[in-house]
């Protein structure tokens, strides 16, 4: 997993928000702070959205019914 470079523009009084708040809970700089909240919001998004997924299949809710022959052949085409 390479790693990649952006830009990013704030506020300055956000920006200094972010630093204090870095420093206040060990994060070593901003960009470390920021990474962790983009991570951590990826993760909970996702998290969020397959138990949705899993809350609407428990209930039959908009899911395929197929035999195991039609799963297979299903599959397949995929």
């Amino acid at each position: 997993m390479g790693l990649k470079q952006i830009s990013l523009t704030m506020p300055e009084n956000l920006l200094q928000a972010s630093r204090e708040y870095s420093e206040q809970f060990g994060y070593k700089n901003v960009q470390e702070f920021i990474l962790d909240l983009v991570r951590d919001n990826v993760m909970l998004k996702n998290i969020e959205r397959y138990r949705k997924i899993d809350g609407r299949m428990k209930k039959g809710l908009g899911v395929k019914k197929f035999s195991q022959k039609g799963a297979v052949k299903y599959i397949k085409e995929l």
